[in-house]
């Protein structure tokens, strides 16, 4: 039998459904150590004082840590094995988490959010290698979809701790320092990493990549267990009784010595660019980058657009007339004297909102995208967004406007559906690097976004709508020559 013969007779049950959370933890955990700290900013500048310069560089480390490390994670994922490339990221990143929870100043601080995005990224790319190599045509592409969803749900989970955590009034004195409401949530925010972590220590290597890595014994050991534990039979009826090896796989015991290593990495990246890949490679890389440019970029900025529509008191004004009118520089000069000691939750709230709505569209998604495919539900949902965009010059009502906006940030959510269409054409033994570059790609573009795109909004409103028109157009021409 073929592996793909192979791993449709496990049939889909139990075993994957508890794979799905499994992953989804992980993915989460991501989401909530990178986004987690923007919540704490605020209240964070009562303890630690920081320049707004360190304000800054605090709010990016998490993401450079994530970009810096992105290759390396690929690497390991591909030549030491998804599962416990996972184990070993989870721990450390959860470890570094912790200890900046007990940060005595800034720097200290903006070192382990580093740290502790540099070794979550592997939770990110390599989940997708390890949900789509555990399923068989049939139910990857809606899994994988099901799976992206939980970066959503991170972005509700992330805001409601918040809400239920930093209004509290902590004066306890730990280890000489006060430990206040933000310490307390850094660690909270742990727990989704810890919880991960415990559910990967119950999960077995793929079967497909223990084929590629020539241990077709080890993997077929594998596809029985899942045969028994989704069909509720004994193991011996699992009909396949040998499946075909396949070839191509690296591992770390070839590698002697730095030369080796060096070798070993180049050999796993090299064939993302060989000709035949190469147009789909960098196709894929751009769509990510704008994807995540044109929705980080507005999402940031969506509470302070939120609070200048919130200003006009109902009466119905054009979107870029309330943001030419607004002072960005003022508005952040304010919000930078002094710390907040009262939390203000409506922001959270909207976040929450915002989270929700995400999660419903990529739950559409998962159940259409069988009978739409992938590529024509992803330029679908990039039309719908030119609509949107067309929309905003002319709509003047209030919820309408935020309906509009929302639309055009869950284009965020069609990363999702390229990273679908990415972990499917790059091949098992270099599928973990090929994520993990286009993902690194896709955070570049959230911290170019979220940096750029919300203040030209406000220099220019007009003229970036128009370009903001002309990619989401580009979009979809990318998206149709994405590969089948």
């Amino acid at each position: 039998h073929s592996f793909e013969e192979a791993i449709t007779l496990t049939g889909v049950g139990r075993f994957h459904y508890k794979l799905l959370l499994i992953c989804g933890l992980v993915f989460m955990g991501v989401m909530v150590e990178i986004m987690g700290v923007s919540l704490i900013m605020n209240q964070m500048k009562c303890d630690l004082q920081p320049t707004l310069d360190q304000q800054g560089i605090l709010a990016s480390a998490g993401f450079l840590g994530v970009v810096l490390s992105s290759h390396a994670m690929g690497f390991l994922a591909d030549t030491w094995g998804r599962v416990t490339t996972l184990r070993y990221a989870l721990s450390l990143a959860s470890i570094c988490s912790i200890v900046s929870a007990f940060s005595v100043n800034i720097w200290m601080l903006i070192v382990f959010r580093f740290l502790t995005g540099f070794f979550i990224s592997g939770g990110q790319a390599c989940v997708f290698s390890l949900c789509g190599e555990f399923h068989g045509n049939g139910s990857r592409v809606r899994h994988v979809t099901l799976l992206s969803g939980f970066l959503c749900l991170a972005m509700v989970f992330a805001p409601a701790m918040a809400i239920g955590i930093l209004p509290l009034r902590i004066e306890t004195i730990i280890l000489g320092m006060r430990f206040s409401s933000w310490r307390v949530l850094l660690l909270a925010n742990v727990s989704v990493s810890l919880l991960a972590l415990v559910g990967i220590s119950t999960l077995p290597e793929t079967p497909k990549y223990l084929l590629v890595q020539g241990r077709g014994d080890e993997s077929m050991e594998i596809l029985r267990t899942i045969f028994a534990s989704n069909s509720g039979r004994d193991r011996s009826e699992y009909p396949v009784r040998e499946v075909a090896l396949e070839s191509g796989g690296a591992s770390l015991t070839d590698v002697h010595g730095f030369l080796d290593a060096v070798r070993l990495v180049w050999h796993q990246t090299v064939p993302l660019f060989y000709r035949s890949r190469l147009r789909h490679t960098l196709n894929i890389c751009t769509i990510q980058f704008l994807i995540y440019f044109l929705a980080q970029g507005i999402f940031m900025w969506f509470p302070t657009i939120l609070d200048e529509l919130g200003t006009r008191n109902g009466e119905d004004t054009l979107l870029c007339g309330v943001l030419q009118g607004f002072d960005v520089n003022a508005k952040s000069a304010d919000a930078d004297l002094g710390c907040a000691v009262e939390v203000d939750t409506s922001t959270y709230q909207v976040m929450i909102i915002i989270g929700s709505s995400f999660v419903a569209i990529y739950l559409f998604f998962a159940y259409v995208i069988d009978y739409t495919g992938k590529k024509n539900l992803l330029m679908a949902w990039m039309s719908l967004t030119l609509i949107c965009l067309v929309g905003l010059h002319y709509v003047e009502q209030f919820a309408l406007v935020v309906i509009a906006l929302t639309v055009v940030m869950a284009i965020g959510n069609c990363g999702g559906l390229v990273s679908t269409i990415a972990m499917e054409f790059y091949p098992t033994h270099i599928n973990a690097m090929g994520m993990c570059f286009i993902m690194m790609v896709g955070r570049l573009g959230a911290v170019v976004g979220s940096n750029l795109l919300g203040r030209l909004l406000f220099a220019s409103c007009e003229n970036i709508f128009w370009a903001m028109l002309g990619l989401v157009a580009l979009l979809c021409v990318l998206g149709y020559f994405l590969p089948e």
